[in-house]
């Protein structure tokens, strides 16, 4: 039967690819722990890592496994840090993914709200793009992640809670000369800065320059650094393609303009991603409110 130590043995060894380091890290001896891969492997009836003078690689089953194995791992960490809040033991942990723009605008003021009810608890925040995000909600990295999300779904085994809709608006540096621009086709021979090239954003952003007869915008840069943005857009003359709701932040007034234009923005979701059927830890769900309470915010910016 298999047990918790045969998956903590498994991803010990997958995420040092050594036996010995990851004995190391378990503090158990090399043969003891060589044992339980093998036993593991007799329970699965596949061989799952090639060993060698290098190391140990994952064959194909173990790569399929590793998958699995991460969740199980992540759930059981739950499953005790849900059960301890239950019991009102203090402190606690809870772990969230965050795009850049949900990070700019919502974190300081959730994470107050939430510290106000729940003071001591250990917040993990990690940034990126929506690949990211939704690998490590799956995964059981994140207990739950926000930021901008397809209209369609993620799958059947994630969860979409629509928070805030964000229109996307030309945005430029002060006294740059298209600052004046009213119409996409004054924006026809600029030089643009994505914030990510993922096949759904560029779509949506090619067929709203071609909807009002205008060819798709040239990008010269993709920057998926927001810190970066605020150093490069007002030192050159990038036309940057920025959600409007960012222009509201203190780093941004006053540098970069948002350019209203008679054709508006293309609107993209911001919404919270958990894993389906799996609910939150108390905690966790806490949290969570405070992000939901943040986005009501931004609704009208959109507008």
């Amino acid at each position: 039967m298999m047990q918790l130590r045969h998956i903590k043995a498994f991803l010990a060894v997958a995420d040092t690819g050594s036996i010995r380091t990851a004995a190391l890290r378990l503090n158990v001896s090399q043969p003891a722990l060589s044992k339980t891969i093998q036993e593991l492997e007799e329970i699965l009836s596949a061989p799952l890592y090639t060993r060698s003078a290098h190391g140990s690689m994952a064959t194909e089953f173990g790569r399929a496994f590793l998958h699995r194995a991460r969740i199980i791992d992540s759930e059981f960490s739950r499953a005790q840090e849900e059960i301890s809040q239950m019991v009102g033991l203090k402190g606690g942990k809870v772990a969230v993914g965050l795009s850049a723009i949900a990070s700019m605008l919502m974190a300081s003021q959730a994470l107050e709200r939430f510290w106000k009810k729940n003071p001591n608890v250990n917040v993990r925040i990690s940034d990126g793009l929506l690949d990211r995000l939704v690998g490590g909600v799956r995964q059981g990295e994140f207990d739950f992640a926000v930021g901008g999300v397809p209209p369609s779904s993620l799958g059947h085994d994630l969860a979409i809670e629509p928070l805030f809709e964000n229109r996307i608006v030309p945005v430029v540096r002060a006294g740059h000369p298209l600052e004046g621009a009213k119409s996409l086709k004054d924006l026809a021979k600029a030089n643009w800065l994505f914030t990510n090239d993922q096949p759904a954003f560029m779509a949506l952003m090619n067929q709203h320059f071609l909807d009002h007869g205008v060819p798709p915008p040239r990008v010269l840069l993709t920057c998926e650094s927001f810190s970066a943005v605020l150093d490069i857009v007002p030192g050159t003359d990038l036309v940057a393609a920025l959600p409007r709701s960012c222009l509201t932040h203190p780093l941004v007034r006053g540098r970069m303009v948002g350019l209203t234009i008679a054709e508006g923005g293309p609107n993209t979701l911001v919404g919270l991603v958990t894993r389906a059927g799996v609910p939150l830890t108390p905690l966790a769900a806490s949290l969570a409110k405070a992000f939901r309470q943040i986005g009501l915010r931004y609704n009208n910016l959109a507008q």
